[in-house]
């Protein structure tokens, strides 16, 4: 064939997205063409496609060896890069391109990509900043700056991105299904519910759409819509090992038994440590537990947490040196000027997770003057500087950190008199907030640490977040910490802090939510001893329980699992958590 045939035939396979008879195509032609630079790229470029990006980048470098001055090539290899996590060689490459090209919109959207993977986000906006200066109608940078806000903690900034780029395309599916979570953290339900809905009518095949929208439904309370949509997913993939996890939540027993077929043959050909082995063991956990079967579950369990735990292993030390920092930097009693605050005054609802935290925002959030906000990931990030380095929280960082969090707030109801965080970890930051904020309120979930541990090491927390979680020693580890700093809290701020009893909650509900009212400056209302009334959404692994009438059938229930948790209840400080020793 002639130079030319077999260029356009390679092109060809490669356009309509047949890898494999382009990779054979662009072989063929790097034997016929020895010094042609075109072969080895789509030759790279398919082995991407196919997934082999490791496979892909000698053919990249073979090409820019040809012809040194290939920028493309050079773009497909830096991208490749990029996807193995290596931003930095990536960005070297780039900086190459754009030294030559200064405005190649391609080059900087890349540049952009590798410092996100280098976890610079703020490097990441300046260079989508740039290229957005020269071309506002760029639709994939404006979705990556908005992935770079998300990371800041910036809901708000993220979801006028994803909205520029929905003005510029209103059917654009990966914008439709990004806008979805922010406008949920900002307590937009029916905004984000329909932009998933959009997302997979236009797109019924994308797996990210339904199962952005599956999990929406399920924090609306949904569940049986969103049940449907697992099950879309599984016909569209029955190795989605992240679906069959959730599905197993939603299922009923009987449903269960029927999925555990499928669930055996996912954790089968899950490989070993790996997060589809996690998601495949945890589905088989809560299949066998409703069965009954309490060593199956038990088995099952343990190798799912063992996996999450060997993605994200927990560290002691780094642990240990925060909390001392954070002891240290408020050794004194806490006396904050009682001054006047504009907007509605903050309620903080921390604990562990899993201490009921959610059950007692709801409480909170059922009078029609409170507005219940979830958990805000926005105080950690913006304090998140004090609590790893030596730096002192001066009556100016307070300001500036309460203008920075009032800004991030979202829109609340006219008549608002407070609103509720109920970030669990919060409980780190304590000082940092009353300092800030004289006329918050702290209410502090205290339940028994072993029904804790049980309920965390029962449910499936994704991500790198609660590391702990994972490893039943580290989870010891991080109560004592938790129990330790809290002490420190009562000591420091006398008066300030509300605690209250999970199980007394469960146990009188109404009595309980007066008390509440009374400490949170509230006059009690009805509908807080309902808090199964609760039609807003529910963005944690508390949306099923929610739904249901306040019952204590999981108080003490660690009993049944005693040898199963005897590794965290071994690892426990009798003086920080007297109630162990009974």
């Amino acid at each position: 064939m002639t130079l030319q045939n077999d260029l356009q035939a390679a092109f060809g396979f490669l356009n309509q997205g047949k890898f494999k008879q382009a990779l054979k195509q662009s072989k063929g032609g790097m034997k016929r063409h020895k010094i042609h630079p075109d072969f080895p790229n789509i030759a790279g470029i398919s082995l991407s496609g196919l997934g082999k990006h490791r496979d892909a980048v000698p053919y990249f470098k073979k090409a820019l060896a040809l012809a040194p001055g290939f920028h493309d090539a050079r773009k497909n290899l830096a991208q490749t890069l990029l996807f193995l996590e290596q931003g930095e060689t990536a960005m070297k490459l780039l900086d190459r391109v754009l030294a030559d090209q200064p405005g190649d919109q391609g080059a900087l959207y890349l540049k952009a990509q590798a410092h996100l993977v280098q976890n610079d986000p703020e490097a990441a906006i300046a260079t989508a900043n740039s290229a957005l200066a020269g071309d506002s109608k760029q639709p994939r940078m404006l979705r990556l700056r908005a992935m770079a806000w998300k990371t800041l903690g910036d809901e708000k900034a993220a979801l006028d991105d994803y909205r520029a780029t929905l003005r510029l395309n209103p059917d654009d599916v990966d914008a439709l299904i990004n806008i979805s979570l922010p406008l949920a953290r900002l307590m937009r339900q029916d905004e984000a519910t329909e932009a998933a809905q959009k997302a997979v009518a236009l797109a019924p095949q994308n797996l990210e759409a339904r199962r952005r929208l599956a999990s929406q439904l399920i924090s609306n309370g949904e569940p049986a819509a969103a049940r449907q949509q697992c099950l879309a997913l599984l016909d569209l993939d029955p190795r989605d090992t992240q679906v069959l996890e959730m599905l197993a939540r939603l299922n009923s027993r009987d449903q269960n038994a029927e999925l555990l077929p499928l669930a055996q043959k996912a954790l089968k050909a899950a490989p070993p440590r790996s997060q589809d082995r996690a998601n495949a063991a945890f589905a088989l956990a809560r299949i066998t537990d409703q069965a009954g079967d309490k060593a199956g579950f038990a088995a099952h369990n343990d190798e799912a947490n063992a996996c999450m735990a060997a993605q994200n292993p927990y560290d002691y030390e780094g642990a240990e040196r925060q909390f001392s920092r954070i002891m240290a930097a408020f050794p004194e009693m806490l006396r904050p000027a009682e001054a006047a605050q504009n907007g509605p005054r903050p309620i903080y609802v921390v604990g562990m997770p899993r201490s009921g935290t959610t059950l007692t925002e709801t409480v909170i959030g059922s009078h029609p003057q409170v507005f219940p906000l979830g958990e805000r990931g926005v105080p950690a990030f913006l304090l998140h500087p004090y609590l790893d380095k030596d730096q002192d929280f001066t009556a100016e960082a307070a300001r500036d950190f309460m203008a920075e969090d009032i800004s991030r707030l979202p829109e609340m109801p006219e008549g608002t008199a407070a609103y509720v965080d109920k970030m669990p970890d919060n409980y780190r930051l304590l000082g940092y907030l009353l300092t800030a904020y004289p006329q918050a309120r702290f209410v502090h979930l205290c339940r028994d640490p072993r029904d804790v541990a049980l309920s965390i090491w029962r449910g499936f927390f994704s991500g790198s977040s609660l590391t702990y979680a994972y490893d039943l020693e580290a989870m010891a580890h991080r109560f004592n910490l938790y129990g330790r700093l809290m002490q420190h809290w009562r000591q420091v701020m006398p008066g300030r802090i509300h605690d209250l009893r999970y199980e007394d909650l469960v146990g009188d509900i109404e009595t309980e939510s007066r008390r509440l009212a009374d400490f949170c400056g509230l006059d009690w209302v009805e509908d807080m001893a309902h808090p199964e009334r609760h039609e807003g959404q529910v963005l944690t692994l508390s949306n099923t329980q929610l739904r249901q009438t306040v019952h204590t059938r999981s108080v003490g229930k660690w009993e049944k699992y005693a040898d199963v948790l005897a590794p965290f209840i071994a690892g426990l400080d009798p003086e920080i958590w007297p109630e162990i020793k009974t």
